[in-house]
């Protein structure tokens, strides 16, 4: 009987909501966009908020910082705004996709962890010589 229920777990876990960007190899930085992306099935809640997370408090000193709210589930990919004081930069970063604002501890899912590194924009000087 234990067997039977955990695969029924397992399956059931398979075919809920799920992160697939960011996470991994695939982080963020500082310059943006930075986007959201995720798979769901008709079973899932319709909406969401996209919760950014971190458990060192000297890369992210106050965690959860709510990313969006009341996300449309159906749309598959969102453009995430920065929180307040802007992008924090180092590793160890999470998007959790929570039931809604007011229960951020109740998760739908996870992203993999990932990143957020300062941008990095390389630009050239222009000059202007005049004859006369």
């Amino acid at each position: 009987m234990r067997v039977v229920a955990a695969i029924l777990l397992s399956v059931s876990s398979a075919f809920a909501y799920q992160v697939t960007s960011p996470g991994g190899s695939q982080g963020w930085n500082t310059s943006g966009p930075n986007y959201l992306t995720w798979t769901r099935v008709s079973t899932d809640p319709l909406n969401f908020t996209a919760v950014l997370t971190n458990t060192n408090r000297t890369v992210m000193p106050i965690n959860d910082q709510v990313l969006n709210a009341l996300v449309d589930g159906t749309v598959g990919t969102i453009q995430c705004n920065p929180p307040s004081g802007g992008w924090p930069t180092g590793d160890g970063f999470r998007v959790n996709l929570a039931q809604d604002a007011e229960h951020l501890d109740s998760l739908l899912a996870q992203s993999d962890q990932f990143s957020i590194t300062g941008s990095t924009s390389t630009g050239t000087a222009a000059s202007t010589t005049s004859v006369s």
